[in-house]
């Protein structure tokens, strides 16, 4: 039995370089009507956090890497990294 591999969007936010923020996955996300692979209960009141496959979010990051602003992919030095 494989076991796949689940982010939330803030973990997937904090791992993806070039950066990208939560909101803006969980807008790309809704726009492609992905659904969750699974729910994190955090054993606190409240709603459970949606999981997505994170191999499908690196895919999706990457596909998405030309069509980002190249000031955004400039390293601190000023040249691509």
């Amino acid at each position: 039995m494989v076991a796949a591999v689940t982010l939330t969007l803030a973990e997937a936010a904090q791992v993806l370089e070039p950066p990208m923020s939560e909101a803006q996955l969980r807008r790309i996300i809704s726009a492609l009507g992905w659904k969750p692979a699974g729910w994190r209960r955090t054993g606190r009141s409240g709603h459970p956090f949606p999981e997505y496959d994170a191999a499908a979010l690196m895919r999706l990051h990457a596909a998405l890497l030309p069509f980002l602003a190249v000031e955004r992919l400039l390293c601190a030095c000023g040249r691509m990294p």
